[in-house]
């Protein structure tokens, strides 16, 4: 009878997981047909400009094969591309960490029961909503670009007198340099916060309050339970966060003053006064290389910790 009651309940397992299985590819189709009829193609093309030096033509863009020259420019002679992928690089680190660090605490203190919480959620998520597209053209009209530059506004909030004090106690001004950065930053991840507050919300009131009860009964402190209960359920959900971190991070445009400027020189490379659309592209490509090596880096070294929590 036990293992009858093992091999169905097995059964079910292996039912449920098949249903998830097909109601993700099912959630992932409409994206899988706009990629296969929209972007393929360009996506093709522009692994071939990298291998091109293309130029503007009457009849359109006009490639002419020069082998691995892109590159070669991109790494010995670009002064400044090698730099900016290294600061992209390092401002994601940050951004993953402090991001989901702060993403977490507020969704912890916005599920508990207060009044007036659904404003508080409100307010949080409210900066993902005014600087969406389509909401952002509407308002720039009305207000101007100088009054809701996303990019640039969230780097106004600055550290200066925060430096001379570090300065003055006697540390380095490499590590102040680093202290400051993270900083002048605060303003501007709170700002991309949103969307990962919403998963954290999401994930912790998933979580059956049972758990919560067995656990006070128990003895457990807030700290454990926190630990053992609430981080264990919603691993799922940090992960999901992490990757949405790092891709926000990676395609976000930033400014002479901070961020991200990646994005900014591959598009002034292609479409700015120079119009090296192979440099561009090869810039886009390596670029491209870079984040699916590091989103791989961290399914090994997080996703796989999770799946096993998962199963």
């Amino acid at each position: 009878m036990e293992t009858k009651a093992i091999t169905n309940k097995r059964k079910r397992r292996s039912s449920l997981s098949k249903k998830q299985g097909r109601a993700g590819y099912l959630f992932v189709f409409p994206w899988i047909i706009g990629f296969l009829f929209f972007f393929l193609k360009p996506f093709v093309e522009s692994f071939w400009f990298t291998f091109n030096d293309v130029t503007m033509q009457a009849q359109g863009l006009t490639p002419k094969f020069i082998g691995l020259n892109n590159y070669k420019y991109l790494f010995v002679e670009h002064t400044t591309y090698i730099p900016m992928l290294t600061a992209a690089i390092q401002n994601m680190l940050s951004e993953v960490v402090i991001i989901t660090m702060l993403s977490l605490f507020i969704a912890t203190l916005l599920n508990q029961k207060f009044g007036g919480r659904t404003i508080y959620r409100a307010i949080f998520f409210l900066p993902i909503i005014l600087t969406s597209g389509v909401v952002f053209t509407m308002m720039s009209s009305v207000v101007g670009n100088s009054g809701l530059g996303s990019t640039d506004n969230a780097y106004l909030f600055q550290s200066t007198g925060l430096i001379d004090l570090l300065l003055q106690g006697g540390l380095s001004p490499a590590t102040v340099s680093r202290i400051s950065g993270v900083v002048d930053s605060i303003f501007s991840m709170a700002t991309k916060s949103g969307v990962q507050i919403l998963l954290f919300l999401s994930g912790l009131q998933k979580i059956p309050a049972d758990a919560y009860e067995a656990a006070q009964i128990e003895g457990a402190s807030r700290w454990d339970i926190f630990w053992k209960i609430t981080i264990p359920r919603i691993s799922p959900i940090i992960f999901l966060n992490i990757v949405y971190t790092i891709i926000d991070s990676f395609t976000s445009y930033g400014t002479s003053s901070g961020g991200n400027q990646m994005m900014m020189a591959i598009q002034s490379m292609g479409f700015g006064k120079t119009m090296k659309f192979g440099v561009s592209a090869a810039m886009a490509w390596v670029y491209f290389l870079v984040i699916v090596i590091i989103l791989l880096f961290a399914y090994l070294i997080i996703g796989r910790k999770v799946s096993k929590i998962e199963s």
